[in-house]
């Protein structure tokens, strides 16, 4: 057992590395995520041993699960509504578009070093995704918004899923040699479907209930024991509990939108367009204060249109989503075994095709501007779905699961060092492209 002391003195000195590499981030623009992972493989087996790799091992998918599901409602807050139903199409063609094709590139890379065709497929569908946990606090720190922060939030969301459905999928017909395609497609479908539906519902249930019960307190915590819930019960309902969060983010941070899409709706006399904007003007004057302590507008009687968090809380989900990326990076970078040489060359093949892939891919970005494309095309990592779908392999005690997990851990850890070179890369020219365009439109 590990003494209390050591512990929280590793928590605390892992904690300062990762708010001084944030900071070297932010003067510098190289990702601090870079410096997690390095800290990681030194804390590791490889160099000090000071993380107990049984002990982590124990804990990890908890730990997963959870950073998963935090991530992705924290950068719901980063989404509104307009850029949301805007780029939904194009995510989910980008999404399709570019797990496929990394799935079946990494599946013959395995393949051309004998592995066999259905745990090829495996390690192909494993590592297809793009990483939530690499994405969401990178594009925070980039300060990227609109479209290309929401094309990109859920094709990283929605991969996460597509990758633990198809690699389950397929670790089942490694056990049992059979295949139902129909099945596996219903189980996807479901999992979406159900997850919007819960995050959809609980959404409002929550905006009803902070508005009437919790208007004279904070709601942070009780907040987050909620998104609990909403996972338990998505997952119970066999939905996926992390895009249930996402949803519930996307419809408390649009809650002022939405309050008064619905009061405009249900107006018993409807009144002049401009007297409507003049009276929401007023309610927006108003602020915040007015609707947290119950008042009413003096201009409609009604309550005004307010947002359900406030901007306390929307710091202390950044805060959670800090230190939970930061002790996420640090496990990954003690993942990697440098002594499994042929793990490590298959990985870093695999790491510099899913770059290449996505590099040289941009032409078919075509509905989107240079400096987007840009953006798009350095985001690569893998991360959170893969490591947890690595350890479900090695609960199996499948053949060769031992290799393909040091295969993944070092994809992982490869492609978020490629892509973070790319973005340390592109921001500056990126940034400039994205002013021209600016200054282009201005013009106009």
């Amino acid at each position: 057992m590990i003494e209390t002391s050591l512990l929280f003195l590793a928590l605390s000195l892992i904690l300062f590395f990762g708010f001084f590499s944030d900071v070297v981030f932010r003067k510098t623009s190289i990702p601090d995520i870079l410096f997690l992972i390095l800290l990681g493989f030194v804390l590791g087996p490889n160099v000090l041993g000071a993380i107990d790799s049984a002990w982590v091992e124990t804990y990890a998918p908890l730990f997963t699960t959870f950073t998963l599901l935090f991530l992705l409602y924290d950068g719901a807050f980063n989404i509104d509504l307009a850029s949301f139903a805007k780029g939904l199409t194009k995510s989910l063609r980008i999404t399709l578009l570019y797990f496929i094709l990394s799935a079946a590139v990494i599946a013959g890379i395995m393949h051309l070093f004998g592995f066999s065709i259905t745990l090829s497929v495996f390690t192909g569908f494993m590592l297809g995704g793009v990483s939530s946990a690499f994405v969401i606090p990178l594009l925070n720190r980039l300060s990227i918004h609109g479209e290309t922060y929401s094309v990109l939030t859920l094709e990283s969301a929605m991969t996460d899923v597509l990758a633990i459905v198809f690699a389950l999928g397929t670790l089942e017909v490694i056990k049992l040699r059979a295949f139902d395609l129909q099945s596996l497609i219903s189980n996807l479908v479901s999992l979406f479907a159900v997850a919007g539906l819960v995050g959809i519902c609980a959404g409002i249930l929550w905006i009803v209930l902070v508005k009437k019960v919790f208007t004279e307190h904070e709601s942070s915590m009780i907040t987050v024991a909620y998104l609990l819930l909403v996972f338990v019960v998505t997952e119970y309902l066999n939905g996926n509990g992390a895009i249930a969060g996402l949803f519930l983010g996307l419809m408390l941070k649009n809650a002022r939108r939405l309050t008064g899409i619905f009061s405009d709706i249900t107006r018993k006399n409807p009144e002049p367009v401009k007297a409507v904007a003049v009276k929401k003007a007023s309610a927006n004057a108003v602020g915040a204060r007015k609707a947290k302590n119950g008042k009413k507008d003096a201009a409609t009687g009604e309550q005004p249109a307010t947002p359900v968090t406030t901007p306390k809380e929307e710091f202390f989900y950044h805060q959670v989503s800090f230190i939970l990326k930061t002790f996420f990076f640090v496990y990954i970078g003690s993942l990697i075994n440098i002594y499994d040489t042929r793990a490590i060359v298959i990985s870093v093949l695999i790491a510099v095709a899913l770059m290449v892939i996505r590099v040289f891919s941009s032409f078919l970005l075509f509905s989107f501007r240079p400096f987007e494309k840009q953006w798009i095309t350095s985001f690569f990592a893998r991360g959170l779905a893969a490591a947890a779908i690595a350890q479900i392999l090695l609960l199996e005690g499948i053949d060769d699961a031992a290799t393909i997990a040091n295969i993944s851990y070092g994809v992982i850890c490869f492609t978020i060092i490629l892509s973070s070179l790319r973005v340390f890369t592109v921001k500056r020219h990126a940034l400039k492209l994205q002013e021209e365009a600016a200054g282009a439109s201005g013009e106009k």
